[in-house]
């Protein structure tokens, strides 16, 4: 019995042995293939912090500029300048063509480096020294940004200003993005330029917002506020009651406000009793004031008191140009005549803002909607771009 103990534990040893060589071995391989591909050394940087500083700024840089020249920026059109001791140390000033979309450009980096390990750390609009829009994003992996990028738009002559104002600019904003966590965050990948609108309060709602800033999309934040015949019409978890207290009401939006992590705007879920409430808005606005977010009201009911509150409290209001939902469920030729009013309507009138609920056959629809040869002279462009903010 001692002889056959013993030889039963060599075996469990020898056994025990051998998967830890195996997993030793698989550790080294996966080293070597950190070692000899681009994606490898940016995902060592990012995660473990190895890598030489100027190798890596050279594969982001490389990968940046492969992304640029695929959506037809000249490689001439790229001016860089090295600042050894800045972070970032590399600045590029990229020239765009007349109706070029910054925001294009943005999705177009922000997939290529993502498919190596990199990614556009931040964003931010403004204009350059002399006047011309500009978009500058911080690019790199993290903890290591390597490049500032300022995408420069042309400043407009009289002739480029009236072709610019005919042309129209768009903002597209999915709404009801669904209550399955893996699709939401699906829908989030989708390379294509739209804003989201993201309830709080739901078991998938952390994930939907942490989807959104790592694709860098604008959030817009979906209130759930209390309809006619509430419970049996239910905007979902955390709705706001008319029979809360305001200090109640005021928690609840800075709550949800927290969670997002920063909004383009704030729409209602719902809520065609609650916006008739003058108490329930006074203190959803005065939240709205505190935050200087503005409010986007969908489909507004006969007695809401919303917008002229709005205008008596100091709250950004706005409506959407147009909600795109019954001819979201079966995507076809019903969306696609919507789809060229909008269009037109967006060219004379200089701008939309457009909300579209996210269904299976809109998703499918979208990327032939959002192709150039469909938009035409429309440029999508972001959220912000239309909505106005408050004075600070």
């Amino acid at each position: 019995m001692g002889k056959q103990g013993s030889k039963q534990g060599i075996s469990v040893a020898g056994t025990l042995l051998l998967a830890v060589l195996a997993g030793l071995l698989f550790v080294l391989g996966e080293a070597l293939i950190l070692t000899r591909t681009d994606a490898g050394r940016l995902t060592a940087a990012r995660w473990l912090g190895l890598g030489d500083t100027a190798r890596i700024t050279a594969i982001v840089g490389k990968h940046a500029r492969d992304a640029l020249a695929n959506v037809g920026v000249p490689r001439d059109s790229i001016h860089e300048t090295v600042i050894g001791s800045a972070t970032p140390a590399v600045r590029w000033r990229v020239g765009l063509r007349p109706r070029a979309s910054a925001l294009q450009l943005n999705y177009a980096l922000t997939r290529a480096l993502q498919s190596q390990g990199a990614a556009v750390l931040s964003g931010r609009e403004g204009f350059d020294p002399h006047g011309a829009p500009m978009v500058t994003l911080v690019v790199g992996v993290r903890g290591h940004p390597t490049h500032e990028i300022d995408l420069v738009s042309p400043l407009h002559t009289s002739a480029t200003a009236t072709a610019a104002a005919a042309a129209g600019r768009l903002s597209l904003v999915l709404f009801g993005l669904g209550d399955d966590a893996r699709r939401v965050v699906g829908v989030m990948r989708t390379p294509l330029p739209f804003a989201v609108a993201i309830p709080a309060g739901q078991p998938w709602s952390q994930a939907a917002f942490h989807a959104a800033r790592e694709r860098q999309r604008e959030v817009v934040l979906h209130l759930p506020l209390e309809p006619l015949n509430y419970p049996q019409v239910d905007p979902g978890p955390g709705a706001i009651l008319v029979t809360m207290g305001r200090s109640k009401i005021e928690s609840t939006v800075r709550h949800d406000l927290d969670e997002a992590g920063g909004v383009a705007a704030v729409a209602n879920l719902m809520g065609s009793l609650a916006t008739q409430d003058q108490t329930v808005m006074t203190a959803v606005y005065d939240v709205l004031r505190e935050r200087r977010a503005p409010f986007l009201h969908m489909t507004p009911a006969a007695g809401s008191v919303c917008r002229a509150l709005a205008s008596q409290m100091g709250v950004v209001y706005q409506e959407p140009d147009v909600v795109l939902d019954a001819e979201a469920l079966h995507a076809g030729k019903a969306l696609d005549a919507r789809w060229r009013d909008v269009l037109d309507r967006t060219r004379r009138r200089g701008q939309a803002i457009v909300m579209l609920r996210a269904t299976d056959a809109a998703l499918a629809w979208l990327p032939a909607a959002l192709s150039a040869k469909r938009l035409g002279s429309v440029e999508i462009v972001p959220l912000a771009s239309l909505v106005r903010r408050a004075e600070p």
